[in-house]
């Protein structure tokens, strides 16, 4: 069984483990800094990161952030060799039956075997993906914006409020004014 350990600092005993698999796990442009991710742990009460753990043992990671309206999953990572033992639908289905309100998340466009396998995994969990043409913006505010995916475990208010979502993203994750 997995357990979910609160990070709130960069002082944190499983904090520097959370980050090495974060650098690991995604590119430069799809991840916060060091200095970043001090920031919203230290400022911003909606944003939250749990080491997830087994037998005290760190397997990986979620980060996400409670909105008015939705929660948005940041980032989710398993380690690799803790892969394909069933940690990330233990974790994502612990974290859904604790929240109460429609989650989203970005992903890849199914453009290699991994991208698809990662859509597939969160489509079995009861995510859809959203038709809605979505760009990342980048965490490091130079590199261009990225097309992704949206999906949601409610795609009917996902849908009907995908503006919302996108501003919210934007504005609050990525501090990213897109052009008007």
């Amino acid at each position: 069984m997995l357990n979910f350990l609160k990070i709130d600092s960069v002082y944190d005993t499983n904090y520097a483990d959370v980050y090495k698999l974060s650098v690991e796990t995604f590119p430069v442009s799809e991840r916060r800094s060091w200095a970043s991710l001090e920031r919203v742990l230290n400022n911003e009460n909606r944003f939250n990161i749990f080491a997830l753990m087994h037998e005290n043992q760190f397997v990986g990671f979620i980060s996400y952030w409670k909105f008015e309206r939705f929660y948005y999953i940041e980032h989710f990572a398993i380690l690799p060799h803790f892969r394909n033992r069933k940690f990330g639908s233990e974790a994502m289905t612990g974290l859904l039956s604790q929240v109460n309100m429609p989650v989203v998340l970005e992903v890849e466009m199914p453009r290699t075997i991994n991208a698809g396998r990662r859509i597939h995994f969160y489509e079995r969990l009861g995510f859809y993906v959203l038709s809605n043409r979505y760009m990342q913006p980048s965490y490091d505010g130079v590199s261009f914006l990225l097309p992704m995916l949206i999906m949601s475990n409610d795609y009917h208010f996902a849908n009907k409020h995908f503006n919302l979502i996108k501003d919210t993203l934007y504005k609050e994750v990525y501090q990213y004014e897109k052009e008007k």
